[in-house]
């Protein structure tokens, strides 16, 4: 069984500026609390089968942003597998920023946990290289297929290419050498 199927876990939301953690209740378990007709997070709004109010609630609660309470920036959501470095381990903060700008994070079912997660700068560098590999034998792959085959090929193909292009942009960033 899935860790996080039988109770309620809260996202790890992360302040890169900041270097923090914080933990935010998902959408899903505000909207099943208003579902079970419990009082929304609007205090004294109670629902019951108006369905366009609950709509736009639905809608309100999905796009919220999280803002750190520190600093008031946006904050990333990294999922339930996160876990934050100390706030003075600068390259790892560094490290989890990049993975985040890369599209890595930490979303699971909770059953294989978070996956490998680069400890140094070398181990990224190996990390971005291995990814880089694998995402142009992917537009390869996807270059040789036809469109009767796939017809989303073209959606497809961009999708290969701008994952691409983010890891060759990370590299550069990193001050690592691009193929």
């Amino acid at each position: 069984m899935c860790r996080y199927a039988g109770k309620t876990y809260k996202s790890h939301y992360v302040c890169f500026r900041c270097r923090k953690s914080f933990k935010q209740i998902s959408s899903s378990d505000i909207l099943g609390r208003i579902n079970k007709n419990k009082l929304s997070h609007k205090a004294g709004f109670q629902f019951n089968k108006d369905t366009s109010k609950l709509d736009t609630l639905i809608s309100e609660i999905e796009n919220r942003p999280i803002k750190c309470p520190e600093c008031s920036q946006l904050m990333a959501d990294l999922g339930l597998d996160f876990k934050a470095p100390k706030k003075t381990a600068f390259k790892k903060w560094e490290i989890v920023e990049g993975l985040y700008t890369i599209g890595k994070v930490f979303h699971s079912c909770g059953c294989s946990g978070p996956g490998y997660i680069p400890q140094n700068r070398l181990e990224y560098k190996d990390y971005l290289i291995d990814k880089l590999k694998l995402y142009q034998e992917y537009l390869v792959d996807c270059q040789n297929l036809s469109k009767e085959s796939i017809p989303d090929k073209d959606e497809r193909l961009v999708y290969w290419s701008q994952r691409i292009f983010q890891l060759k942009e990370e590299m550069l960033h990193q001050g690592f050498a691009v193929n």
